[in-house]
């Protein structure tokens, strides 16, 4: 059986943890042996409540040692049986094209465009055309405004060419939070509602969905994420939509989260009541995921070199949705 996010306000050991956490709060422990304590506790009771995936999968191991750090994952929607990768902070700002079999087709570098903190990428078809989004978003310190190092968003058409080298961006999304800096490792596109999603990697028990809108036809953008919901999701790591933008997968280091919205919820509703928790395969530091670009299958990979590229069904995430 499943569990929705709901659930664990009846768990005991949650309540057993919210009572500790008042006390140490009238105590003289320091805040970060209290936010310790309570992540560890809040872990093993997700832990009791999560549900295992079938029909997982090992597809391969990503053989290219140039891909230490994978933080973001995408399916290519002009390659069969390809995704596209990117490292985290340190890294070019470019792009790995790498098959099914883990094995690098190709290496693109995107012109004009800043490595900062890149932390996520997705793909998505807007009127017959396919787009990658890439996200560069990380902020550890909680610094990045509009007016310094803002964080920011890279629009651009899919390459088509097999051998490409490098590319330019089309649009730009300059962007800061509507209530101040956050750290942010995921985000994912709506195509039917035309929004952005961004997903926060804030506190250990916390996180924050943050919407922008998805507009192509300004290539210089400069807006404010404004947040939508808060969710009991520990240090969350990865984000994306399916094609039909009906189901949302979130991912941590070590788990995962998912929710199917009906056809007349925004996402606000659909993660409020329909929010389900789920063990993903182990992996040394689950950073990445995207669906497949026929929405049947979810990837997942891992930072670390040669890492592992899991293959997950769909139905058996949340029965009964497709």
């Amino acid at each position: 059986m499943m569990h929705s996010a709901n659930s664990l306000q009846n768990c005991p050991i949650c309540s057993t943890a919210a009572m500790t956490r008042s006390a140490f709060n009238r105590g003289s422990i320091r805040f970060a042996h209290r936010t310790i304590l309570c992540a560890a506790q809040t872990l093993i009771c997700w832990t009791l409540l999560m549900t295992s995936v079938e029909a997982q999968e090992q597809m391969a191991t990503v053989a290219d040692k140039r891909i230490d750090e994978c933080s973001g994952l995408a399916a290519s929607l002009r390659h069969p049986d390809s995704l596209w990768m990117h490292n985290d902070s340190g890294d070019k700002p470019r792009l790995f094209r790498v098959g099914t079999d883990g094995q690098t087709q190709a290496v693109c570098r995107i012109d004009n465009a800043k490595a900062v903190d890149w932390e996520d990428i997705c793909s998505f078809d807007f009127r017959g055309e396919s787009w990658l989004l890439i996200a560069d978003v990380g902020d550890n310190q909680a610094k990045r405004k509009l007016g310094k190092s803002p964080c920011t968003l890279y629009l651009l058409r899919e390459p088509q060419d097999r051998k490409i080298s490098s590319v330019d961006y089309d649009v730009r999304i300059r962007f800061e939070y509507d209530n101040g800096p956050h750290n942010c490792e995921g985000v994912a596109v709506d195509v039917e509602r035309q929004e952005i999603l961004l997903l926060t990697k804030e506190s250990p028990l916390s996180a924050a969905v943050y919407h922008l809108p998805l507009d192509l036809s300004d290539s210089k953008q400069e807006l404010v994420a404004e947040q939508l919901i808060r969710l009991p999701i520990a240090f969350a790591t990865g984000l994306d939509i399916s094609a039909d933008s009906r189901t949302l997968i979130a991912v941590t280091m070590w788990d995962g989260w998912v929710c199917h919205r009906q056809p007349e919820q925004d996402w606000d509703q659909a993660l409020r009541n329909q929010l389900h928790h789920v063990m993903m395969p182990q992996r040394k530091q689950g950073e990445s995921v995207c669906f497949s670009a026929d929405g049947r299958f979810v990837y997942v990979n891992s930072e670390k070199k040669k890492q592992p590229l899991w293959r997950l069904n769909v139905d058996n995430l949340v029965p009964g949705t497709r």
